[in-house]
């Protein structure tokens, strides 16, 4: 009987757990939703049209990069040279 009211107890918790984590991932959705429609609201009343693909670009380039210098902050391949090691025995 003890078994039977501990896996209940457990079961009980889960569920709680678990819409508590569809309860947080609705919300996010729907704000997420939300910021989409005020991001394209606004870029309406501006005249110009909304793509997430152009937001992210821009937002983007507006960063400054984290790596300024140094050996992985290169991107030219012509830096770059390959070695093969072979085993000697």
């Amino acid at each position: 009987m003890l078994i039977l009211l501990q896996r209940l107890v457990q079961l009980v918790v889960f569920v709680v757990i678990a819409l508590v984590g569809l309860v947080m991932a609705t919300v996010f959705v729907a704000s997420t939703i939300v910021a989409v429609m005020i991001l394209v609201v606004v870029a309406r009343l501006r005249g110009k049209s909304f793509s997430a693909k152009e937001y992210w670009m821009a937002r983007s380039a507006k960063r400054k990069p984290i790596l300024k210098s140094g050996s992985f902050s290169t991107k030219n391949s012509a830096d770059v040279t390959d070695v093969k090691a072979r085993d000697i025995s």
